[in-house]
């Protein structure tokens, strides 16, 4: 399978685990970073419609604020992200990278997102250990 690169001169993150990608030749690209999962921002569309998973807890979306604004700051001088799936919301599921810097993997070392156990659950190392040293949700 050949993968998909886009190079983003931005990557505008609406939340702590999606956002738009915009390439040097104004093309526009939902992506959603691969393997994690951070709390819901408003408006809660996705808790209407799955209240249940973990981003929709009172705790992720106590942190969605701050894992936002990380994942912005992140991001903030464009992306590398090479797509791996679409999702049922047509994004392009990506791992994105800044300096060679894996941002999803940074997030969720730092207590901010988790590591999505639906999709392989590649982030477990940096989630153990958050939580072992109490970091972002894991306070």
């Amino acid at each position: 399978m050949i993968s998909t690169v886009l190079i983003c001169v931005t990557l505008a993150m609406s939340d702590g685990d999606s956002g738009r990608c915009v390439t040097s030749d104004g093309e526009r690209h939902r992506v959603r970073l691969a393997g994690i999962d951070a709390g819901e921002v408003a408006p809660f569309t996705r808790c209407r419609q799955r209240p249940n998973v973990w981003a929709c807890s009172p705790v992720a979306r106590a942190s969605a604020d701050q894992a936002t604004q990380r994942a912005r700051r992140l991001a903030a001088n464009g992306a590398r992200c090479t797509v791996t799936s679409t999702d049922r919301y047509r994004r392009n599921v990506a791992v994105c990278t800044v300096n060679g810097r894996d941002l999803g993997r940074t997030l969720v070392r730092e207590g901010l997102a988790i590591s999505e156990t639906n999709f392989g659950d590649p982030y477990r190392r940096e989630e153990d250990l958050a939580r072992r040293e109490r970091r972002g949700v894991w306070e």
